[in-house]
């Protein structure tokens, strides 16, 4: 059966909802997020939004979960492009003792491969975003509390 075409897509931020602390208080998440898309089996692309202070909890993006975090995203990628402000980034293996950090600017692009345990904090002194995309491997399975 021959595949549709669909035109391209275009979302405006301003129809975009915010979801997280603040706006949604039922969404798992632990700062503010607008979903721009979730595509089945390719991933979830949007933009992260964070106060001077803020951080997000600990994330696992690891084959095996064993239990340390709040979010489990299984076996997966995951890719931060800095539209606005600073972040620290700090990841290990260890959810409460993460051994590792490094500082991304406006422009900086990061990418968390499998296996490891991470937490982003604004670290700059002004309201600060980034593009984010997760990759949502077919049969993965996520876990948030």
């Amino acid at each position: 059966m021959p595949q549709e075409n669909k035109p391209p897509q275009v979302l405006r931020e301003k129809d975009v909802p915010m979801f997280g602390p603040g706006h949604d208080e039922s969404h798992y998440i632990s700062v503010p997020i607008q979903q721009y898309y979730s595509l089945e089996g390719v991933g979830n692309v949007g933009v992260c939004h964070m106060q001077p202070g803020d951080e997000t909890c600990v994330f696992g993006i690891e084959a095996q979960d064993d239990g340390t975090t709040l979010h489990q995203y299984g076996p997966c990628d995951e890719f931060y492009y800095i539209l606005e402000g600073e972040f620290t980034v700090f990841w290990g293996t260890d959810a409460d003792a993460l051994e590792s950090s490094y500082v991304l600017n406006k422009g900086d692009c990061t990418h968390y491969t499998t296996g490891w345990k991470y937490q982003v904090r604004n670290t700059g002194d002004v309201p600060a975003r980034f593009f984010y995309f997760l990759t949502s491997p077919p049969g993965i399975v996520r876990r948030f509390e």
